[in-house]
C-alpha cells in the first residue's frame, strides 16, 4: 500500500485508475543556528512563545476565505461556500493541501506552501506549538501559549493536556500537537483521532 502511494505521489495522480482523493497539511520548522524557517500547506499553525510570554504566528492558515485564496480560486473559476465552515467548491475546509486530487486539476486547491524565516536571537523563544487544526478550533494562539506556558513542567510539556482540553472543549476534528521545549532543548508530541460517529442498527 505504501509503494502504491509513494508511486501515485511521483507519477502524478492521473497515472492510476483508482486515484486517492484523500489529502492532509502539511507543518514544518526546521532550525538552523539561530534561524528558524517554517514552512506550512494547509490550516495546521505554529505558534512561537518568546521570550516576553507573547504569542507568535508562525503561519498563515489557508482557509478559503482568506482574501488572497478566494481571489486565487475565484480566478481558477472555482468558488467557495459556507455551510457552517467555508469550503472550496463546497467540498474542502482548507484552500491548499497535499492530496485531494480532485480539486487540483483546476488549482483550485494547491500545495503552494508559505515559508517564514524568524531570527532566534531577536525572540530568545520559550518553546513552539505546532498543532493541527482541531486544538486551533478550540484554542486562541494567545490561550494556547499561556496554557502550555503554566504546563511546561508536565512529562509531555503541555502537549497532552492541551489535546485533551481542546477534546472537552467540543473540537470535532482530530487534534495533533507538537511542542518544542527550547529551555530544555527537547520535544513532545501528542495525537488524538475525532471520535467515530456511532453506528446504528
Amino acid at each position: 500500500m505504501r509503494m502504491r502511494y509513494n508511486h501515485i505521489l511521483l507519477v502524478g495522480p492521473h497515472s492510476s485508475k483508482h486515484v486517492v482523493c484523500e489529502g492532509t497539511t502539511a507543518l514544518i520548522a526546521l532550525l538552523e543556528g539561530t534561524r528558524l524557517v517554517v514552512a506550512n500547506v494547509g490550516d495546521s499553525r505554529g505558534v512561537m512563545c518568546d521570550g516576553r510570554g507573547n504569542a507568535i504566528p508562525l503561519s498563515f492558515d489557508h482557509k478559503p476565505q482568506q482574501m488572497r485564496e478566494r481571489k486565487r480560486i475565484k480566478e481558477a473559476g472555482g468558488f467557495i461556500t459556507f455551510n457552517g465552515v467555508w469550503r472550496v467548491a463546497g467540498i474542502l475546509a482548507t484552500s491548499r493541501a497535499l492530496g485531494d486530487y480532485p480539486l487540483k486539476d483546476k488549482k483550485l486547491v494547491i500545495a503552494d506552501p508559505d515559508i517564514l524565516t524568524f531570527d532566534l536571537d531577536d525572540h530568545k523563544p520559550l518553546f513552539l506549538v505546532l498543532a493541527s487544526d482541531g486544538l486551533w478550533d478550540t484554542f486562541s494562539n494567545e490561550e494556547a501559549v499561556a496554557f502550555i506556558k503554566e504546563r511546561l513542567n508536565e512529562p509531555h510539556y503541555g502537549a497532552k493536556s492541551i489535546t485533551l482540553q481542546s477534546f472537552y472543549r467540543g473540537s470535532l476534528d482530530n487534534i495533533t500537537v507538537v511542542i518544542i521545549n527550547f529551555k530544555e532543548q527537547k520535544w513532545s508530541y501528542v495525537s488524538m483521532k475525532k471520535p467515530e460517529p456511532k453506528k446504528t442498527s
